[in-house]
C-alpha cells in the first residue's frame, strides 16, 4: 500500500512534465528537418490620437485671451483645428448685453487680423513641437452710453481636420 501512495504522485509527477507544444496556425514552426530556416514576427505599436485644447473660460472687452493646444497627436496628414463658430447673440452678431437690453458691439482679433464667425483661429499639427496658441483680442468699445454689466458668450468648436491647413 505504501508503494502504491509512493506511485501515484509520482507518475503524476511525471506527466505534468510532458508537455506538448503548439504552434499557432500563423506561426512558423521551424526544425531541423525544415526547408524553411526563417521565421517572421509582425511587430505593432499603437499611439491613439490626443490633445489638449485650452480655452478661457471669461475675457473682459479690451483684454485678450490665448487658446492652445497641447501634446498633439492625430494622424500624418492632419491637425487639430480650433474654430470660432458662434455667439449667444441674434445672427452671431459679436455684442454683449446687460440684464436690461442695453448692448454694446465688439470685434475679435487673431493677431492683425479679424476673426469672423467660422474663422480658424488655431491650426496645430504634430510638427508644432506638440504645441500652438493664437492670442485673440476682444475690442473695447469706444464709448459706452448706459451703466451696468454685459454679457455674452463665444463658442470654439474643436475638431481634427486634414491637410491643407489653413494660413
Amino acid at each position: 500500500m505504501k508503494k502504491l501512495f509512493t506511485f501515484i504522485p509520482a507518475l503524476a509527477i511525471a506527466l505534468s512534465l510532458y508537455v506538448t507544444a503548439f504552434a499557432a496556425a500563423n506561426d512558423t514552426s521551424i526544425t531541423p528537418g525544415s526547408e524553411n530556416k526563417t521565421g517572421s514576427t509582425s511587430v505593432t505599436y499603437t499611439v491613439q490620437p490626443a490633445y489638449t485644447v485650452t480655452i478661457p473660460a471669461t475675457v473682459t472687452l479690451g483684454n485678450s485671451v490665448t487658446v492652445s493646444a497641447e501634446d498633439v497627436k492625430v494622424n500624418k496628414g492632419s491637425y487639430v483645428a480650433v474654430k470660432l463658430t458662434g455667439t449667444s447673440e441674434m445672427n452671431n452678431s459679436f455684442k454683449v448685453k446687460t440684464d436690461v437690453g442695453a448692448e454694446l458691439v465688439y470685434t475679435v482679433k487673431n493677431g492683425e487680423e479679424n476673426v469672423n464667425i467660422g474663422d480658424t483661429v488655431l491650426a496645430v499639427n504634430p510638427y508644432d513641437a506638440d504645441n500652438g496658441n493664437a492670442t485673440l483680442s476682444f475690442s473695447a468699445p469706444a464709448s459706452v452710453t448706459y451703466a451696468g454689466t454685459y454679457k455674452g458668450t463665444v463658442t470654439f468648436t474643436v475638431s481634427v481636420d486634414t491637410v491643407p491647413m489653413p494660413k
